[in-house]
């Protein structure tokens, strides 16, 4: 417009008009290049961060570019998010990995979603082979009930027993999901009890030892020396030593047992077959007249210490037969592996002493035999309960052990 009017020639007019265009035209090209060049690249630094690559930053073109400024430290400050993140989540791991409580977590259809060493050491199987699949194929619903919290005896595929079971829900994008805590409470609770009866052991046998000796020979010397006593006075003194080298040799029994009871070794385990074993057992207690029932023919593979089955067997049998139930009933299942001892004797009259040792009703008891039979149960990975029969007169003694014993 200003060189319009000057007193030019129509083609310099138009050169010049057509140079200045050309000008704003490619001012205007570039300025648009530069702003799509721009917000691809803005673009793709949010589209990094929002897949979790905060290594792309954008370049400053200058001073006033304060949005670039502002897409840069948002990047930072996610990317110190993510780490933070990511240490927390290795630290629970860890912690998970390494806690001795089993953890499960469900989804809302009840299927495995995770679980820890603990848990898997339960199941008897690899991660693979649980994760996707559901709590009813793992044996796991019936864990899975309203009650958030509760006391549970379970067999698991690796170990059997009472167990802590506690249920927590938690949200994960919209969806809710179940966090399954199991916790092995029993054997918790007998190793601080046997770890307090071992203590208790070393000072009773200590001191009880150290009297006994000297009470047991002195007593027999000076039975010995009534041979020239009066005789009325030589028949009380015999009375009483003899009342004195009797009870310390009870004493010196009692102490021998309480001694076995606390030093029961370890068991040497091996597979071997445990039907055969049940069926020796009617010819070393004929007084029992023991009746046998298999839930399934053939061998019966078990991973033990036949000596200390063949024991603990004995032993549930003896206490049927001195609490006068014979015939008594042996049923050996597979699936789980469980064995019920039952008997027609006069049931459980003190259940809450059942298994403190030294404690017995019967007159000729020690009340070592069923605090032996459970420490040889659980040394197997097992648990055994005693309770009354419910269909006939007797008690019902049940051991259950892992179903994977082999």
């Amino acid at each position: 417009m200003l060189v319009w009017p000057l007193p030019w020639l129509i083609y310099p007019k138009l050169l010049l008009v057509a140079g200045s265009a050309g000008v704003w035209l490619g001012a205007a090209w570039a300025l648009r290049a530069r702003a799509e060049f721009q917000l691809q690249t803005i673009g793709n630094v949010v589209e990094g961060m929002a897949v979790g690559d905060f290594s792309l930053r954008l370049r400053r073109a200058g001073v006033q570019d304060q949005l670039g400024e502002q897409i840069n430290r948002l990047a930072d400050a996610l990317h110190r998010q993510r780490l933070r993140s990511e240490q927390a989540l290795r630290l629970v791991d860890s912690v998970v990995d390494s806690i001795d409580v089993a953890i499960c977590v469900f989804d809302p259809d009840q299927r495995l979603l995770l679980a820890n060493p603990t848990a898997l050491a339960l199941l008897q199987a690899g991660r693979s082979a649980v994760l996707g699949r559901s709590a009813e194929s793992l044996g796991l619903a019936t864990l899975l009930s309203a009650d958030t919290e509760r006391l549970h005896e379970h067999v698991f595929p690796g170990a059997a027993g009472l167990w802590r079971l506690r249920r927590q829900p938690y949200q994960v994008e919209g969806q809710e999901q179940l966090l399954l805590f199991i916790t092995d409470l029993k054997q918790v609770l007998r190793n601080e009890e046997l770890q307090a009866w071992r203590r208790l052991l070393r000072v009773l046998s200590h001191e009880v030892n150290n009297s006994l000796g000297p009470i047991a020979s002195l007593s027999a010397t000076l039975r010995k020396q009534l041979s020239n006593a009066d005789p009325a006075a030589r028949q009380d003194l015999d009375e009483g030593l003899a009342i004195m080298q009797e009870r310390s040799q009870h004493l010196a029994e009692f102490v021998r047992r309480y001694a076995a009871l606390a030093r029961l070794p370890e068991p040497r385990k091996r597979v071997f077959d445990l039907a055969e074993l049940v069926q020796r057992l009617p010819a070393m207690l004929p007084e029992a007249r023991l009746q046998l029932q298999f839930a399934r023919t053939g061998a019966l593979p078990f991973y033990g210490d036949p000596a200390q089955i063949e024991q603990l067997l004995i032993n549930l049998l003896k206490n049927g037969v001195e609490a006068g139930g014979a015939p008594l009933q042996l049923l050996c299942e597979a699936e789980p592996l469980q064995l019920t001892v039952m008997d027609q004797g006069s049931g459980i009259a003190n259940p809450a002493n059942l298994f403190v040792p030294f404690y017995s009703t019967k007159a000729e008891g020690t009340g070592i035999g069923l605090v032996l039979c459970r420490q040889i149960a659980e040394a197997h990975g097992g648990v055994l309960t005693l309770a009354p029969r419910g269909d006939a007169p007797g008690c019902k003694a049940l051991l259950r052990f892992a179903s994977s014993q082999v």
